[in-house]
């Protein structure tokens, strides 16, 4: 009874919803421990209506530049990709989502009624999502803002000593065909390193050893016995921050 009359009232107020951790709990007592947390979430949107929550409190997404060929705006693709959100301090699960590289923006698409909405969620309340399982976080603190930077990252390697991360992001040029004018996108990405409330431009182990000087010589011993193709790059990065992060705890064992 006690649920029925609460989605009674949220039918009635139509607005942006909380959802309580106490309700979550009870959801999950009523359908057992099997469910795992998304279920329980993608559950609850569909009782109370997907519109009847905070994430559906965004701005509508009007798409401004014309492309015909490859070079599109988006991450991986333009078609919908599964992904998750956490906006407002509520998660959401079982979303339809593409990213868009330019305007460094999410595009959902939910359903409202009969009809499809293309929802951009105000940037400001996302705290993170996941797309395609890669996962990012929005950095807006002032100590990024002081070395310029802003936005979305994706997390590559997250652990007790930094993070590992990727900027995503597409520069635009002005096209002119013969009886048109599009867009082409084309992918300037680059990565850094938040270590001890500093962040740091990452390239390559040269850019590591600046950052961990003691460390120098297990870097480029480490470097050596380890062959990426160019294709890899991004594998590299991630395998000797691992490796760095082990020297860290060895260093910090060590010292006591």
């Amino acid at each position: 009874m006690f649920f029925l009359n609460a989605y009674k009232l949220l039918q009635k107020k139509r607005r942006p919803t909380f959802i309580p951790l106490f309700y979550i709990s009870c959801f999950s007592f009523v359908f057992g421990q099997t469910k795992s947390n998304d279920q329980y979430h993608e559950w609850f949107d569909g009782l109370v209506g997907i519109e009847n929550t905070a994430l559906y409190n965004g701005i509508g997404y009007i798409e401004k530049y014309k492309v015909i060929n490859d070079y599109h705006k988006f991450y991986k693709t333009t078609d919908f990709l599964p992904g998750s959100i956490v906006y407002d301090k509520n998660y959401y699960s079982g979303l339809e989502m593409k990213y868009d590289l330019d305007e460094d923006l999410i595009v959902l698409n939910l359903k409202h009624g009969l009809r499809i909405v293309l929802l951009q969620p105000i940037k400001k309340k996302v705290m993170r999502f996941t797309i395609d399982n890669h996962s990012f976080i929005n950095i807006n603190d002032s100590l990024a803002s002081a070395f310029n930077i802003l936005g979305f990252h994706e997390v590559l390697l997250e652990n007790s000593s930094f993070q590992l991360l990727e900027k995503h992001q597409k520069k635009r040029f002005q096209r002119k065909g013969k009886n048109t004018v599009y867009h082409e996108f084309k992918s300037r990405n680059f990565n850094i390193l938040h270590y001890n409330n500093e962040y740091f431009t990452v390239k390559n182990r040269k850019d590591f050893t600046k950052i961990f000087p003691e460390f120098k010589k297990q870097i480029e011993t480490y470097s050596k016995k380890k062959s990426f193709p160019k294709s890899t790059y991004r594998q590299h990065l991630v395998s000797l921050a691992r490796r760095i992060h082990e020297l860290l705890l060895e260093q910090k064992i060590n010292s006591k």
